[in-house]
């Protein structure tokens, strides 16, 4: 039976304020469940019907897990369809480390405010093999239900870092670390040298990187537009842009 007070936390569990208090995050729906069970992340408590409890038991007994019913599994989900299972994951602390840093390419992140397209980049980030992110604290919160959830499980693998970007970033950039940023006047990607190592960094969904940002960036480039039409959209979402970026990216590296 899950308790009022458990009710509680995990209803606070959407405001990163009690995130921070409790040190711990949600995460919903089966696919994602069995994905943080493969990870390396603490698990604190599993919310389950009793149908996923029996069909699991061998790989959850060394976890605290509790038996909800329909009316309680309601209460704490953000689903409109329940899942049968529902984790609370502890925050993990991390560090990174400069030589993993200096010897590839890294995602940077500036005012990029929706969760969604925070989630989506970690999943972009984990498919094309980015090992780090670094977010100012402007962003959103990886471990909103929403990031969580567009993540797609890359919350689990990528390692993501809130940091001040202005003290951060000249840190490393050299003549042999370039930062390359995404801009709207920028260079054409398809016709940039790019290198495998170095930052990439984009902006906030509206404003674009900030000019406090836009000082350390070496190169400039952009995703040119093939539209039709002179009345086309005008920009990208920024998590479409990254995708199409890493892509590129990617590409070169697997020709060299």
């Amino acid at each position: 039976m899950l308790s009022k007070h458990l009710t509680n936390v995990i209803q606070n569990l959407e405001k990163k304020k009690f995130r921070e208090k409790y040190n711990l995050f949600k995460v919903e729906g089966e696919k994602l469940v069995q994905e943080l069970l493969l990870s390396d992340m603490t698990i604190d408590t599993l919310l389950a019907r009793p149908s996923w409890i029996e069909r699991n038991i061998k790989n959850i007994r060394q976890y605290n897990s509790i038996e909800v019913n329909e009316i309680e599994m309601g209460r704490i989900s953000n689903f409109k369809s329940l899942p049968e299972v529902i984790a609370l994951a502890q925050i993990p602390v991390k560090e990174h480390s400069p030589e993993e840093i200096k010897n590839e390419l890294n995602v940077v992140l500036n005012g990029v405010q929706d969760p969604g397209n925070i989630g989506t980049i970690l999943r972009l980030s984990d498919w094309f093999g980015i090992r780090n992110i670094f977010c100012d604290h402007d962003c959103a919160n990886i471990f909103n239900p929403k990031s969580v959830q567009a993540s797609m499980g890359a919350i689990f693998r990528v390692n993501v870092f809130y940091l001040d970007l202005v003290e951060f970033i000249p840190r490393f950039v050299d003549q042999d670390f370039p930062c390359y940023g995404a801009f709207l006047e920028g260079e054409n990607i398809y016709r940039t040298d790019l290198r495998t190592k170095g930052f990439i960094v984009m902006g906030n969904e509206g404003n674009g990187i900030s000019p406090e940002i836009e000082r350390f960036v070496t190169r400039k480039i952009t995703i040119p537009s093939f539209a039709l039409s002179p009345y086309s959209t005008e920009s990208l979402n920024v998590s479409v842009a990254t995708g199409i970026i890493l892509s590129e990216f990617k590409r070169i590296e697997y020709n060299k």
